[in-house]
């Protein structure tokens, strides 16, 4: 990887499984990667070794009981030929490979060792067709899955049970499995952002909010819709129309070359002039993939620019305690012509059910 050549690195360890899929295609969750001028090494142990052989692409395949012992091994020879009497440069994720593993490698397989934040994230932020295909396949499978819930009926019924229906759903359409726990938070809960579904009864006059995704091909999807009652106060009302035109001024702003806290500074402005903004708490959105967060960050301390490829979500938030919260999220792919939706469900007016 160029990413490595500069900064003289002779070989990388990975260890993270999303970039090992990212790289290799493995879906099982226990391997390492060695990255060289050599080729790729890939070492998992006996429970995978049909699996690799099936998944593994570009990379020699080695099969081991011991496999940070064998990891030491591989780095001392790889080291001894890559940088021959002088010392090398082993770069490792640092976020990623635990204190004890990375004492173990240094006692046996030498010093020289350079902590990298993710490299392959880098390279993981601009998606191919295939990969955007992959998320809208969840994106659908999701979306039709709440759209059934919310056909069969919410109200009177507890957040648990709905969310456990809305999760099954995806599989039923084709997920391999949600891409993580859906949020469903009505009443007061719904000002909590990240509210965890409870045994509570979703009321007649309250507004639900639904968080959600599915993970089809090893990518995500990530959506949010807020479901107001037939007979929505007039502080809901408000906050669902702030919230929605503050969405719709963070999309316009996607375009490439665009830095990622400019789309962040809209939503806030916007927000800001609605008298809402001190109750956004969080930030406007992030990079979507195989993981359900990652890099670019759409934050006020983000230093990311936008580049055609990339897939983002727009998700801005209105949280009053004691009343309730609104919150709507998109994910948008970044084109040459601005920014395009993933998701599908519409977000002009709310769902009133």
């Amino acid at each position: 990887m160029g990413i490595l050549a500069r900064q003289r690195i002779h070989l990388f360890l990975c260890v993270r499984m999303t970039n090992i899929r990212y790289l290799t295609g493995f879906s099982g969750s226990d391997a390492a990667l060695l990255v060289s001028p050599d080729g790729v090494t890939f070492v998992t142990d006996g429970r995978y070794a049909e699996q690799s052989r099936r998944e593994v692409r570009g990379a020699e395949i080695v099969i081991s009981d011991g496999k940070w012992p064998e990891v030491a091994r591989r780095i001392r020879a790889v080291t001894r030929r890559s940088a021959p009497g002088r010392a090398a440069r082993i770069g490792f994720e640092s976020r990623h490979l635990s204190v004890e593993i990375h004492r173990f490698l240094t006692r046996r397989a030498g010093d020289g060792w350079v902590a990298l934040r993710d490299p392959v994230e880098t390279l993981r932020m601009r998606k191919e067709e295939s990969e955007i295909r992959a998320m809208e396949g969840a994106a659908i499978a999701a979306s039709g899955a709440l759209l059934e819930v919310l056909s069969a009926g919410v109200r009177g019924r507890t957040e648990k049970e709905v969310a456990a229906d809305l999760e099954r759903g995806m599989k039923m359409l084709g997920a391999e499995e949600p891409s993580f726990r859906a949020i469903v938070a009505s009443g007061p809960r719904s000002a909590l952002p990240h509210a965890e579904p409870t045994g509570s009864a979703i009321g007649r006059n309250e507004p639900v909010v639904f968080d959600f995704g599915a993970r089809r091909r090893g990518y995500c999807s990530d959506e949010t819709v807020s479901v107001l009652p037939a007979r929505p106060s007039s502080p809901l009302r408000r906050m669902f129309d702030a919230v929605r035109r503050a969405q719709e001024r963070g999309i316009r702003a996607i375009r490439p070359g665009v830095p990622c806290r400019d789309v962040d500074a809209r939503v806030r402005e916007s927000l800001d002039r609605s008298g809402y903004l001190k109750y956004f708490v969080h930030s406007t959105g992030h990079g979507v993939g195989m993981d359900i967060h990652e890099r670019p960050s759409l934050s006020q301390r983000s230093r990311d620019r936008l580049a055609e490829g990339m897939v983002v979500t727009v998700e801005p938030g209105v949280y009053l305690p004691g009343v309730g919260g609104i919150r709507i999220e998109d994910m948008i792919r970044v084109t040459a012509r601005g920014g395009d939706r993933v998701t599908y469900l519409p977000k002009q007016a709310p769902l009133i059910l």
